[in-house]
């Protein structure tokens, strides 16, 4: 105390500064027992939707490589173990699937592993790396949902008070397609094609029905298909890529095509 007493002012302010400037850095340093508190038994999905199972990132989370992506369905993480070494953060644990029959949202692991790698900070704080990487629930994860998801997934995974008033790529009245009315026939399937289900949902065995709703245009083509009502387990996505492949004859009023909405029901059971 009387040696900090004998410095001159300035020295005293420098050394204030210098002892205070570490103390930051001291305390955002993670340790094992605070990744794995942040992580373990909590909903987390994969932010960026990986598809593959070995995943490296810089200390900002920023992604090393370009990877594809797959629907969220697949993309949960359930942490199994947290390893702090030197120069990363090694994290493991099994991709989690998600069912959603009958609009319930049910997590179940699936048979790969994910390994994922995030290179040290100067500080050694992982937590702005690791939210890089993860999102604690499906909200954080709707608005990068592509659009056959928007109208599902705002009305299911957001609170009511975040729920959007109204869908910004809903039509404009002038372009809304016709509906079932006594004057009005509807379009008419001329082919249709199996889904090809994914490995996910062979290997659970999965079966249920997915909605699909679409337009049927007046020259016949399909377009703006969404999903209405999900399987999850990456059926919907499979089912959809069906659908798109559906021929049809255009709805017809007062002898002229007209562009028609359209649901359409796929029901399977794979054994």
């Amino acid at each position: 105390m009387l040696a900090i007493l004998r410095f001159s002012r300035s020295h005293y302010i420098f050394a204030y500064m210098f002892v205070c400037s570490l103390i930051p850095a001291l305390h955002a340093q993670s340790t094992e027992a605070d990744i794995k508190a942040k992580l373990k038994n909590k909903p987390f999905y994969l932010r960026g939707l990986w598809r593959e199972d070995k995943l490296q990132f810089d200390s900002e989370g920023k992604l090393i490589g370009n990877p594809s992506t797959v629907t969220f369905t697949v993309c949960g993480f359930d942490l199994k173990s947290a390893k702090l070494k030197a120069d990363k953060l090694i994290l493991e644990g099994p991709r989690v699937g998600l069912e959603l029959a009958n609009d319930k949202q049910k997590r179940v692991p699936l048979d790969s592993s994910v390994h994922i790698e995030i290179a040290a900070s100067p500080s050694g704080d992982y937590g702005s790396a690791i939210d890089a990487v993860f999102v604690d629930g499906l909200d954080k994860l709707v608005p990068s949902m592509p659009f056959y998801w928007k109208s599902y997934a705002e009305k299911n995974f957001l609170p009511p008070s975040s729920a959007p008033l109204a869908n910004s790529d809903s039509p404009s009245p002038s372009s809304k397609p016709k509906k079932i009315t006594s004057a009005i026939t509807p379009p008419k399937l001329v082919s249709s094609v199996e889904p090809n289900y994914n490995s996910v949902a062979k290997d659970k065995k999965y079966s249920g029905t997915v909605l699909i709703n679409l337009w049927v245009g007046s020259d016949g083509k399909i377009s703006r298909l969404s999903v209405r009502r999900p399987l999850g387990l990456g059926m919907d996505e499979d089912v959809m890529a069906a659908v798109a492949r559906y021929v049809f004859t255009p709805a017809m009023e007062d002898g002229k095509p007209v562009t028609f909405e359209l649901n359409v029901e796929t029901a399977f059971s794979i054994q």
